[in-house]
């Protein structure tokens, strides 16, 4: 599918409705915690802003041709969001291997039929992928993971 469309428009009103829904869920953030994040998206907006203010100084019109499924693509950003809820509620590892092995399943099922000695095959490297993901935020970044359900 092509569409013509301004990009610059197009992802400045992005970058401010990202911004917007990541700046209105931050009540159980202390003080200090939200000083980084709110950073971010100050610089979010203000960079959204410039570019919508260039979609209409200097507008950038292109072809977007986005290929592939737009069925799948759909299905793949509302599962991204039900992922990112279900963290809160699961916790960050229960919620990624589920997710994860869903994801896998659903995008290797395009080709045709599954087999279990396929599932099986996938079921350490999405561990070690986890696992990776797990150690680098705890250890290296020292970030505190949602434990849900657990704590």
């Amino acid at each position: 599918m092509t569409l013509r469309l301004n990009t610059d428009f197009a992802a400045g009103l992005f970058g401010l409705l990202f911004a917007a829904v990541l700046w209105f869920p931050r009540e159980g953030m202390g003080r200090l915690s939200i000083i980084f994040p709110r950073a971010i998206l100050v610089i979010m907006v203000v960079l959204s802003l410039a570019l919508i203010v260039k979609a209409f100084t200097k507008p950038a019109a292109r072809e977007v041709t986005i290929e592939g499924n737009p069925r799948r693509l759909v299905i793949m950003i509302a599962v991204l969001f039900v992922w990112w809820y279900a963290i809160g509620l699961l916790g960050f590892l229960v919620a990624t291997a589920i997710i994860f092995f869903g994801l896998t399943w659903y995008l290797a099922s395009v080709e045709g039929g599954v087999s279990r000695r396929r599932l099986a095959q996938w079921v350490p490297v999405i561990a070690l992928l986890i696992g990776v993901f797990y150690l680098a935020f705890t250890q290296v970044l020292n970030v505190r993971l949602p434990s849900g359900i657990w704590s």
